[in-house]
């Protein structure tokens, strides 16, 4: 314990039903973990993201986001209601409204579909901000590091990793990728596109959350029915549950 090596850092939120070590089913020094109500960047979180690439040597850098997140709702409030919160408080949600399209969020009618886009939008926003690090984006371009978004649906326990910082691939490997990071002649690291990747067809819960479907175990395989006796023998049951032939001679015409 005396010193540590973990080999993700995730920015998550401080929602007390998404405990990342549970979500991830990982143990002391697994992850390094900074939550935040509503998984935004700001001077500290940045800070401790860039101490987890440069000091820690995390392999994977994540901001995840959650269904039903409490700070994306209260950012889709009027901004005149925002206004009567504290004024930390009414800055951290302003920022997570700028990050949001309502107009497009007021098209969907179902709610669900609109509280996961409203998530997915902040952590996409938060993806791209940390794209302008030049740091964080000197190891995405070394291959040493890789910047993903997830969202963690409650419901299921099912983690979605939908966006990711891709770098440029290297002559003859092949690609699904639609976009690259650049880095501009001033040494000002831009993202010109980030790929999105669709979900799995059938993705898999979370090893630690206890409310995943477990299929029930098959049916016990059915006993083959024992073989006929030759004709002429009859099979003689025994006190000990066996069978012994017994033949019967027939008369002869």
């Amino acid at each position: 314990i005396s010193k540590q090596f973990p080999s993700v850092a995730i920015l998550g939120c401080s929602d007390s039903r998404v405990p990342t070590e549970i979500v991830f089913d990982q143990g002391l020094g697994d992850i390094f973990v900074i939550r935040v109500a509503g998984n935004c960047l700001g001077t500290s979180t940045l800070a401790s993201l860039q101490y987890a690439v440069h000091h820690l040597k995390v392999k994977v850098l994540m901001v995840l986001g959650h269904e039903m997140c409490g700070a994306v709702k209260a950012a889709m409030l009027p901004a005149e209601t925002l206004e009567s919160e504290p004024s930390e408080l009414e800055q951290a949600l302003k920022n997570i409204k700028s990050s949001l399209d309502e107009q497009s969020l007021k098209s969907l009618n179902d709610s669900r579909a609109r509280d996961r886009e409203a998530v997915t939008s902040n952590v996409r926003r938060q993806v791209e901000q940390l794209t302008r690090d030049s740091g964080i984006m000197a190891k995405v371009n070394a291959r040493e590091l890789l910047v993903v978004g997830a969202f963690y649906e409650l419901s299921s326990g099912i983690v979605d990793f939908f966006y990711e910082v891709s770098v440029p691939e290297e002559p003859g490997e092949a690609t699904d990728s639609t976009s690259e990071p650049s880095q501009s002649t001033d040494g000002h690291v831009e993202l010109q596109q980030v790929t999105t990747r669709p979900p799995e067809p059938s993705p898999k819960p979370s090893p630690g959350v206890q409310n995943r479907f477990i299929p029930p175990p098959p049916p016990p395989a059915l006993a083959e029915p024992a073989p006929a006796a030759p004709a002429g023998i009859l099979p003689l049951n025994l006190p000990s549950g066996g069978a012994s032939p017994m033949r019967v001679s027939t008369p002869n015409q």
